[in-house]
Parts: structure tokens; C-alpha cells; sequence
């Protein structure tokens, strides 16, 4: 398999930075860094050359390893390459925990692997995007009725694209937020480290991040939320390093380009690092002034450069860098009420515990009781986006609903601990970490109105806290009491890791048992015959130019067409938003469809495009999605 080359890149370079700091650790967080630099300047040169295909990839790869391969082979001393575990004495059961994140660990990967990424806002944005790269060669901007496809933050697309290119499908697209999680596991250790904790400390970080419910869901599917904790926790490592360490350019270049890799891969980025990079630069002012200024600035450009090729693309189409047109995500009035508001909303998505161990109806009838003597309605829509608020609505193993209760109480526990012990409380740095990522939790309750499916974009909080959770039951619990609750943080990961919603592993319809196309479909179960029978219409007419009209589940249709290798050019047509600009420029213009597919549109006996008619030839009849196809006379 092809995508060995991009594997191979990475090791060579762990490589060549494990000789250099002699902590495998930090080499995998440094060798990250640049790997996932490389995917973006890959991505954007070929890209800009209109070569992003299966020979400009390969070819940059190959080069990339045989380059790396002869430093490794000239300059590295290999003698020295190795694990040395003689000197270290690990606790029986601290290896026993560890022995169970590697089993949660891998039988994630397997998921990931074995099972096709099927939750909504795949299908909608996150892998149509990547089909839609490859047959136009470019990352450009394209017509689309869903624009999220055009201005997310892209880097987690990019590195699935160079899967999907080499390997020939989306059978490994799965696997980058696999790795991110992995990676989580290692940058949550050395975080834990660097803020004072042993290894008993350390090993608790880990357990706790790997138990995380929505990690757990989120790293076998192909979106960005694990991805953009990662690039968080590499950024937030070398800030906290900066305490123990002499700040230098070569730091201000890694801790940038993590923070920059970040925003380039979900627009959470920027909530999540400002607090962290605010608390950088306060430390900084305490050791050197004058060097204050000339660090930001150069953040600042690392940063903007590492965007810049996404942010003249939303100018060019949307008129702004981070342009989220046409939702308005924003809440519109602002005041402590709202705040208060918001924050309560947000937390109570992780506050039902599993077996009702806490009264869900009290707890509910609580917080409308809050809001009454707020003075704001719970659906207030000047904070509340989409659906109303409801603690039934919340699937625990659902991916986009499920909540971290186990982990949120631990941290009330953890946080009023540590403010209460003297020897936790005089740790300035925990103090200080503690206080930063609770102003990043804060922030985004500020800037973000609440929905039910925000406990996905909570998970960088959950990841980064992991370390301080750590620390305090290591340092104030009794051992016991400690390691029970590592216990209970595995046995009940286990629902989650073989329940999945979407993907799960025992059950009737499991995804070993279940047709490949029907998991695509399991979002639309319902219909799926109908989208199967659709696409066997389309087949018959042997039509190649294929239109499309509808606002979501773009991606199954890429699957269901293309399932008999026979290439076919898909667009989105009859567009009503920005990007229909873009119909009118080469080669979306020279597209003249034979075949159109329309979703939920009204019942029509013919449809209109690009001066053409084209008359109904199938259709699905009034039950489910209402699904029509229309062909050429």
C-alpha cells in the first residue's frame, strides 16, 4: 500500500529528532509537527499547480523519505536508537493500566480501520470535500450547496486527502483522528510532567484522556475534533515547558506552529489557544520584556502563514478570513446573565451520570430554576442555536450528543481539591493551568452560542484537563481510592468503545456483520434502498456528468456511483448561496450534467439547469426522503 510513504516520512523523521533529544515522547510531538507541516505545504503547492493527483503526492513522498532516509543512514547514530527500560521500575498495576489503554486504544484503531466513517457531518462536509479536492486537482474553492465545505478549517481534509489518494479510497481516512488520539495520550504525559507529576501522575493522565466518552466516539470517524486536541495539547506542552525551560526561537517556532496547525484544523482553535498563549506571553514579560514584542510577532507570522492559503480563499469567495457565511454562530446580546447562561448549558451537557446515579429530573428542573432567576429563557435564541435544550435528548454512545460525566464531576472534585490543599494550592504553574483552561471553557461559552451537539467541541478541555485530574488523585487521594477510580474510568469506557452509536462492535447489525454502503447509509437507514436504487437508475443510463441537488448526505452518493469503478464527475448545480459564483469559471462551466439527482426538493415532473431540461425518470415515492432522479430527454 502506497501510504506507507507518509507512515515511512514520519518515522524517519521520529528518527532523527529521538537521536537529537533522547525522549522518544517529545520526538513523536516534534516529528507530528512537522509531519503535519508537510501535508499542508504538499497540499497547497500542488494544489496551486492544479497536480494534486495520485503522481504529485507519491513523487513528493517518495523524495521526502529517500531524503530523510540518507540523513538517517549518514548522519544519525542508530547504536544509540532504542528504549532503555532496565533503570525503570513500573508499579504492577500502573502497568495493568497502561495495558488497558493500549486494549482501548487499539481496539479503537480497529473500528477505525475495519468501519467507514458514518455520523452526519462526515457525509455532509468533512469527506465530500476531500472527493471534490481530487477530481479537481486543487483545494480551490468549488460550487457547493454546502458551503461549510469551503470555509472549515482544512488541514484534517488535506491529510485525509493523501490517504484517500494513495490508497485508492477512504479506508484509512479514519486513521488521522486515530493518530491524534494516540498522540493526546503521549502530549497529555509529558504536560503531566512538566507541571510537577510523577509517573504514577502521568499514567493517571493517560488513563483519563484515553476514558474521555467523546474521544472514544470521535477517533474512528473522519472529522476534526480530535485532531485540532492534538495540535492543542503539542501547543500547550511547550507553553508549560516554558517554565522549566530557557525560551528560544526554535520553542517560539514549535509552540507556534502547533497553535497554527490547530486553527488551520477547526475554528475552535483560536478560543482554545488564545488563554494559553495569553498565559505564554505573561510569563515571558516576567523573564524578558524587551523580547515580549518580537516573540508575539513571531507567532503571529508562523501562525498566518501556516493559514494564509486558506484565508485568501474565504477572502477571494466570502469576503473574510474565517468566514462562516451564512450561519451565524455568534450569540447576539451579550451581559452576565447570557454568560451565566451559557456556561450552565455547556456544562450540563456532561453532567448526567450513567445508572441515574444522579437525579436527571432534579438536576433539569435545577437548571430551569437558574435560568428563571437569571432572567433568560432557557431556549433563549440570542444564545441558542438549533435545537431546544432537553437532558432525555442526550445519547450517551451518539457521538455528536454524548457527554463526559465521569470526567466532568472529577474535575469539580479535582479543582475544589487542589484550591483547598495547601501543597497543590502553592503550585503556581497547576494553579495557573487550572485557571487557564477553565478561561477556555469560559471563552467559548462567551463566543459561541449553545447547541445540543456542543459536547464535541468540548473535547480539547476534557484532553487538556486530563493532566491536572492526574496530578491531584495521585498527589491528595489515597492510592486506592486512586486506582479504584482508574478502574471505573476503564470498565465504563467499554461502552463506549464497543456501543458506538454509529459503529458499533457487538449488536445485530455490528460492523463486521453490516454491508459496507449500508453503514454509509446507517445515518438514513430508513431509506437506503431508496438511495441504492437511485444510484442503480443513474448506472443504467451509463451517465457520466451527474448533478446534484440537495443540502446534506453528499458523500454516500460518491460511494454508491463510483462502487463499480466506473469514474463519474459529480458537481452540485442550480446554486443559491456564494459559492455559485464559481459555475461561471473554468471547468465548473464546461459542466453539462446527463443525469440529476434532487433530495427533499419539491415534486417536480422536470428541472432546469444551465439552459437545459431534463425530465423526471425515477423517483421515490412520498415515504422517507423524498429522492428524484432527472435525465436528459
Amino acid at each position: 500500500m502506497f501510504i506507507i510513504f507518509p507512515i515511512l516520512c514520519g518515522l524517519l523523521i521520529f528518527i532523527i529528532f529521538y537521536n537529537f533529544h533522547r525522549c522518544w515522547r517529545v520526538a513523536i510531538l516534534e516529528s507530528a509537527i512537522l509531519w503535519g507541516l508537510l501535508v499542508a505545504g504538499i497540499t497547497e503547492f500542488l494544489s496551486s499547480i492544479r497536480f494534486l493527483n495520485f503522481s504529485g503526492i507519491f513523487t513528493f513522498w517518495l523524495w521526502l523519505d529517500l531524503i530523510l532516509g540518507f540523513i538517517v543512514l549518514k548522519k544519525v547514530r542508530l547504536k544509540i536508537f532504542g528504549f532503555n527500560f532496565q533503570n525503570i521500575k513500573i508499579d504492577p498495576f500502573l502497568t495493568l493500566l497502561l495495558t488497558c489503554v493500549a486494549f482501548i486504544t487499539l481496539t479503537v484503531g480497529l473500528i477505525a480501520v475495519v468501519a467507514p466513517s458514518n455520523n452526519w457531518d462526515s457525509l455532509d462536509y468533512h469527506l465530500p470535500r476531500v472527493v471534490h479536492w481530487i477530481q479537481n486537482r486543487s483545494v480551490e474553492h468549488y460550487p457547493t450547496s454546502y458551503t461549510p465545505q469551503l470555509y472549515s478549517a482544512p488541514w484534517s481534509g488535506f491529510a485525509v486527502m493523501h490517504l484517500h489518494i494513495l490508497s485508492g479510497g477512504d479506508r484509512f481516512a479514519n486513521l488521522v483522528q486515530w493518530f491524534s488520539m494516540v498522540g493526546s495520550l503521549i502530549g497529555v504525559s509529558l504536560i503531566a510532567k512538566q507541571l510537577g507529576g510523577d509517573l504514577q501522575s502521568q499514567v493517571f493522565s493517560v488513563v483519563l484522556c484515553a476514558t474521555i466518552p467523546v474521544g472514544i466516539l470521535h477517533a474512528s470517524n473522519a472529522k476534526d475534533t480530535y485532531v485540532v486536541a492534538f495540535w492543542l495539547v503539542c501547543f500547550v506542552y511547550y507553553v508549560v515547558s516554558t517554565t522549566n525551560e530557557q525560551i528560544t526561537w526554535n520553542h517560539i517556532f514549535k509552540m507556534s506552529a502547533s497553535l497554527g496547525l490547530a486553527i488551520f484544523s477547526k475554528g475552535t482553535g483560536y478560543i482554545y489557544g488564545l488563554p494559553f498563549f495569553i498565559w505564554f506571553v505573561l510569563m515571558d514579560v516576567q523573564r524578558d520584556r524587551r523580547q515580549v514584542f518580537k516573540h508575539i510577532l513571531g507567532s503571529a507570522a508562523v501562525i498566518v502563514l501556516i493559514n494564509s492559503g486558506h484565508y485568501l480563499r474565504n477572502i477571494e469567495l466570502f469576503g473574510a478570513a474565517t468566514s462562516t457565511y451564512p450561519y451565524k454562530w455568534s450569540p447576539d446580546a451579550y451581559g452576565i446573565p447570557i454568560f451565566l447562561s451559557s456556561i450552565v448549558k455547556n456544562a450540563s451537557l456532561h453532567m448526567v451520570l450513567p445508572l441515574d446515579l444522579i437525579n436527571t429530573d432534579a438536576l433539569e428542573k435545577a437548571i430551569y430554576k437558574f435560568h428563571e432567576l437569571l432572567g433568560v429563557g432557557i431556549n433563549d435564541p440570542r444564545n441558542t442555536f438549533g435545537t431546544d435544550f432537553d437532558f432525555q435528548a442526550l445519547v450517551p454512545t451518539f457521538e455528536d450528543t454524548a457527554g463526559n460525566p465521569i470526567h466532568f464531576w472529577l474535575l469539580l472534585l479535582a479543582a475544589v481539591v487542589c484550591l483547598s490543599s495547601r501543597n497543590l494550592r502553592t503550585n503556581k504553574y497547576l494553579v495557573s493551568y487550572l485557571t487557564t483552561i477553565l478561561c477556555s471553557f469560559f471563552l467559548f461559552c462567551l463566543l459561541v452560542k449553545w447547541q445540543m451537539w456542543h459536547s464535541r467541541l468540548h473535547l480539547p478541555v476534557f484532553v487538556l484537563i486530563s493532566p491536572f485530574i492526574g496530578i491531584v488523585l495521585s498527589k491528595i487521594f489515597h492510592k486506592n481510592i486512586g486506582n479504584v477510580i482508574m478502574i471505573i474510568l476503564l470498565q465504563t469506557s467499554l461502552v463506549y468503545v464497543l456501543l458506538n452509536e454509529f459503529r458499533p462492535i457487538l449488536g445485530e447489525q455490528n460492523i463486521f456483520n453490516t454491508n459496507r454502503i449500508y453503514q454509509y447509509l446507517r445515518p438514513v437507514r430508513n431509506d437506503k434502498n431508496n438511495y441504492i436504487n437511485a444510484a442503480k437508475f443513474v448506472k443504467e443510463t451509463k451517465c457520466k456528468n451527474i448533478g446534484l441537488s440537495l443540502s446534506n448526505m453528499e458523500y454516500p452518493w460518491w460511494i454508491i456511483l463510483n462502487n463499480s469503478h466506473q469514474s463519474v464527475r459529480i458537481e452540485h448545480i442550480n446554486l443559491k448561496n456564494r459559492s455559485s459564483v464559481k459555475n461561471r469559471v473554468y471547468p465548473y462551466n464546461t459542466f453539462i450534467p446527463c443525469a440529476i439527482i434532487s433530495v427533499d426538493s419539491a415534486p417536480s415532473e422536470e428541472i432546469y439547469t444551465a439552459g437545459n431540461i431534463y425530465m423526471r425518470g425515477w423517483h421515490s415515492g412520498s415515504s422517507g426522503q423524498r429522492i428524484q432522479v432527472f435525465v436528459r430527454p
